[in-house]
């Protein structure tokens, strides 16, 4: 399977910053992804993907900042990852935490990959690359 597999799977952002999430949004476009949804927090997503799943229509690859309020992106991962539907789903965490503690958490929780902000089109194209053949 190869990256343009994925480009019409429903893909989620998730990030409590507007601008975040246009930018991201952005770069996975000119990547090819083309069914993008964004969320401005971890409850909001949450309760979205959830309602998608029991629809039949879960998403597929979710992006997600780690600092948010009302619930935070380690939460969300955690939430997702003891679901049967969202277990195995792509889940890219996204955030300016770049202290190792945080990122084995994320890894530990089930996280796919890592992403520090600031990130370049670039960095996002190979982890995203990498991640998803």
């Amino acid at each position: 399977m190869g990256l343009e597999d994925y480009f019409t799977k429903r893909v989620m952002v998730v990030d409590d910053l507007p601008n975040i999430r246009t930018d991201l949004i952005k770069i996975l476009n000119s990547l090819g992804f083309t069914n993008i949804k964004e969320m401005p927090d971890g409850k909001a997503a949450l309760d979205e993907l959830v309602l998608k799943a029991s629809e039949g229509k879960p998403y597929e690859i979710i992006f997600s900042d780690i600092n948010m309020p009302i619930m935070g992106g380690l939460a969300l991962l955690k939430a997702l990852r003891a679901t049967t539907v969202y277990k195995k789903t792509p889940i890219f965490m996204v955030s300016t935490e770049n202290e190792k503690d945080i990122i084995l958490t994320a890894v530990i929780e089930g996280a796919t990959d890592y992403i520090i902000k600031p990130y370049s089109a670039e960095v996002v194209k190979q982890k995203v690359t990498m991640r998803l053949k």
